[in-house]
């Protein structure tokens, strides 16, 4: 039987302030850690053993090629995410694109599920 990978802490990519106050808030409802960075080539390093790489809306306009993970990307607006961000999420091969504060607890469910596992 294989041996289940060595999942990483979450990371999150965003320069934006009130973006991370409200991921701050996820990570304590889920329990977990998440890596902050503010810089896109930091945050792609080791993606691929992330269980969920957070990128805010903020940036998702210069990332250029697609982001791979371990499990999934999510692209993290406040309050409204305007049609634009969901074409570049869609772009960077993102699976879901959320509106914070409203999504706080489905992410952390999410987060919550893939801790269980």
């Amino acid at each position: 039987m294989a041996a289940k990978p060595a999942w990483k802490a979450t990371v999150v990519i965003t320069s934006s302030h009130w973006i991370r106050q409200e991921l701050h808030r996820v990570e304590q409802h889920a329990g977990c850690e998440f890596e902050f960075t503010a810089s896109i080539p930091d945050g792609r390093r080791n993606t691929r053993r992330r269980p969920i790489v957070i990128l805010g809306a903020d940036l998702v306009g210069r990332v250029r090629k697609p982001i791979y993970c371990g499990g999934f990307v999510v692209v993290a607006a406040l309050d409204f995410a305007g049609p634009r961000t969901f074409s570049h999420a869609a772009r960077i091969n993102a699976s879901y694109v959320i509106a914070l504060p409203n999504a706080r607890e489905w992410l952390a469910d999410k987060l919550l599920r893939i801790k269980a596992d």
